[in-house]
């Protein structure tokens, strides 16, 4: 739900006052070094392949060569240092130690045994020069700079040898350090990390690497870092794992830890360059904690295998948001200074996420999985606690395969367009479960929440542009209150004029809708405005929701043509099973859900499909089953929905014109049973509530009575927006709407 869309709580409530208030008349509301052979990207095994991994994987744009897989040397042609403080011996050509100092001047292997208290290795060769590093057993540590510092050559090889512990570490501070800025975007040569390299970076082999960026980062490669095998241990103080222009990973053990930074991230933003500024992730293991972002790209992230486990910002039960009513306070909102310029998404891109395989389990503080743009999911394994949205993309979202549980988030899905062809989706979400909204969100961060007490009710408009991949996770913050307007007692409406680009205040004329300059003719917060490019399609897979808000929610258009859809609904006032600003048409597969029917939209009666609703004139407990038989006594769907609920809606194949129908509650409902949906049930007992015949029309309502005219409930009628009937509108609080048996 997005209140500078679509602030329903409000326009339900500012609707009833008004109807008990007078008439009220709406029209037209709705809502490149040496010995280098070029190869095609790795697809290493050193992982197998995991649950749900598809056959069609995205390509990388890094090229893997072939010593970056390759482990053999010979120890005969290879410079050997033995690391011992003071007493560090060489033994072959192209290196020497001074001062505490290995420096390396050529190209060449170069064995790395011992241990070093307070030094530092710094590679220093020709522009074109590759230089291997095997560390064997090695412990390099510096007080005062990075424990490896290549400041000039074409590419540096870390090989771990075999059954070896390594380990580098860093100083608290350093006598030069340059800042963020200039170590993402210039060539200067003062490092930030424990291991620093300008140019390339390749890790591989079957050793173990321990890296402690006690000052700053932990590895930083100012190119492209690969690494391909190993496994890695990296804790810092900021940024873990660094690939400014692109971080490849493809096999091997990545474990990181950040205090205040991010976990693994690729910064390159130049637009010219469009092959840089991706991490790409098969066939590893992967395990971020990491105070901010998870894995942070400027352009996409690409995870085709393997397995990847995310904690960013604390993990969502830091933020008080997902516990609470839609709409309600959170963390960001309660810090000192009310702001916050830290981003904590789980995995993040300027442009796209691509998914197509593995296992991907995240714990975020924000969105688990959100992008500037697009995000595209073909398989796959996830398991998605989120603070704030499951999954986000600013503009679109394909979803054809993979196994997706979101079991907390605050919406589940959102993006302006969502299609869904295949795959197994399961929302909890304590707002809407699937939302079509256009731009970046700021999901709970203001709005009205179910006592309608307004926190913040400005227009969103400028987040689009603002929204980046780098500190971009600053909720808006509310109005200040003008004493002189009065102050909004909890549970009662605002009234009066309001100031532009806030919510109305002080007192609201009789009858009458609220208006100013920022709303002319609209509800404020942009009113019931509709989105004619966000649109919701399912055509294939199976979605179960569990939602507080909105079940299917989209400010544009829903089209239905497969799949299966199970929704258990809201049991509050404001929201719906399904909600829809324009059309919602369904030609095929199954939807059926339970919930309030206070904000009840409907499919299109030009829907191929037909669709039973189903009204109780009172609410039944959770649990309760509902079932639809045919005249011959064949059970055509059941539900027993996990939540109190006053309204019961199936579209499947089986509803036909002309046949006869009866509908049951109670009994007992056996069979395979997935959030409250019986795919084939077998039923005993229950009692009769109605029986009906399905007539031409394409949406039917009954009631105890049989087939009823329904006659509209606040902000949901027939056909979606608000373009139903308003008279007989019930005033009931209990929310439900008022039918007239035929």
């Amino acid at each position: 739900m997005k209140y500078n869309i679509r602030n329903r709580r409000m326009i339900s409530a500012v609707l009833l006052c008004a109807i008990l208030s007078g008439s009220v008349l709406l029209t037209g509301c709705s809502n490149g070094g040496n010995n280098q052979e070029s190869n095609s990207p790795a697809s290493s095994a050193a992982v197998s392949a995991n649950n749900n991994d598809s056959s069609e994987k995205a390509e990388s744009s890094v090229s893997v060569e072939k010593n970056d897989t390759d482990s053999s040397y010979d120890e005969s042609n290879s410079t050997v240092i033995s690391l011992s403080d003071s007493q560090t011996k060489v033994s072959g050509s192209g290196a020497a130690f001074e001062n505490g100092t290995v420096k390396i001047t050529s190209a060449g292997n170069y064995i790395l045994r011992g241990k070093l208290s307070d030094g530092q290795v710094v590679i220093e060769t020709s522009k074109d020069d590759t230089v291997r590093l095997i560390l064997d057993n090695a412990e390099i540590t510096s007080s005062s700079t990075a424990a490896i510092f290549a400041r000039k050559c074409d590419k540096t090889i870390i090989l771990l040898n075999k059954g070896t512990t390594n380990t580098l570490t860093d100083g608290s501070s350093y006598a030069q350090i340059q800042s963020e800025s200039s170590s993402d975007n210039s060539s200067s040569d003062s490092p930030d990390a424990a291991l620093f390299i300008q140019d390339d970076l390749t890790i591989l082999g079957e050793g173990t690497l321990n890296v402690r960026g006690n000052c700053k980062n932990g590895i930083t490669s100012k190119d492209t870092l690969k690494i391909t095998g190993g496994i890695i241990n990296v804790t810092s103080v900021n940024h873990c794992i660094t690939g400014k222009d692109n971080l490849y990973i493809s096999a091997g053990n990545v474990t990181v830890s950040s205090e205040s930074g991010d976990g693994i991230r690729s910064t390159y933003s130049k637009e010219d360059d469009e092959k840089k500024g991706h991490v790409y992730i098969e066939n590893a293991l992967v395990d971020i904690t990491a105070a901010n972002d998870g894995i942070q790209a400027e352009r996409s992230v690409v995870i085709n295998s393997g397995t990847v486990t995310v904690v960013s910002g604390g993990g969502s039960s830091a933020n008080v948001r997902t516990q609470t009513q839609p709409g309600g306070s959170d963390k960001l909102q309660q810090s000192s200074d009310n702001t916050t310029s830290e981003s904590t998404r789980g995995i993040k891109s300027g442009t796209d996420i691509i998914v197509t395989g593995g296992t991907i389990t995240v714990d975020s503080y924000d969105d688990a999985l959100h992008s500037n743009s697009s995000i595209d999911i073909k398989g796959g394994s996830f398991v998605i606690n989120a603070g704030d949205d499951g999954i986000h993309a600013s503009d679109k979202i394909d979803i054809s395969g993979g196994s997706i549980e979101i079991k907390n988030s605050y919406e589940g899905v959102e993006a302006e367009v969502i299609n869904i062809s295949s795959g197994t989706i399961d929302i909890n979400a304590s707002d809407d479960g699937i939302n079509c909204a256009g731009g970046n969100d700021q999901s709970g961060f203001g709005g009205a929440d179910a006592d309608m007490q307004f926190r913040n009710f400005q227009n969103n408009q400028n987040q689009n542009s603002q929204d980046s991949t780098q500190n971009d996770n600053t909720p808006p913050q509310p109005p200040q209150s003008d004493s002189s307007q009065g102050n909004m007692q909890q549970g009662q409406m605002p009234q009066g004029n309001m100031p532009d680009g806030q919510p109305p205040q002080g007192g609201m004329p009789d009858g009458q809708m609220p208006q100013n300059s920022n709303f002319p003719g609209q509800m404020p917060g942009g009113g019931m405005d509709v989105d004619e490019n966000a649109a919701l399609n399912i055509s294939g897979g199976t979605i179960y929701v569990n939602a507080q808000g909105d079940g299917l929610d989209s400010n544009g258009n829903i089209t239905m043509s497969g799949g299966t859809v199970v929704i258990n609904g809201t049991t509050s006032g404001g929201n719906g099973i399904i909600d829809h600003g324009a059309s919602c048409n369904i030609t095929g597969g199954t939807l059926i859900g339970a919930g309030t029917s206070d904000m009840l939209e409907m499919p299109d009666e030009t829907s191929a499909q037909n669709t039973l609703t189903v009204i109780f004139e009172s609410s039944l407990v959770a649990g309760t089953p509902v079932y639809v038989a045919d005249s011959s006594g064949k059970v055509i769907a059941a539900m027993t929905p996990k939540k109190d609920f006053g309204c019961f809606i199936l579209s499947c194949s089986e509803l036909k014109n002309g046949e006869s129908y009866t509908v049951y509650t109670g009994g007992t409902v056996k069979g395979t049973e997935v959030n409250g949906y019986y795919s084939q049930p077998s039923v005993s007992g229950g009692e009769k509530f109605t029986s009906f015949t399905l007539s031409d029309s394409k949406v039917t309502y009954v009631n105890s009575q049989g087939v009823t005219e329904y006659s509209g409930s606040m902000g949901g009628f027939p056909g979606g927006g608000m373009r139903g009937r308003m008279q007989g509108m019930s005033a009931d609080p209990s929310g439900s709407a008022e039918i007239t048996a035929v």
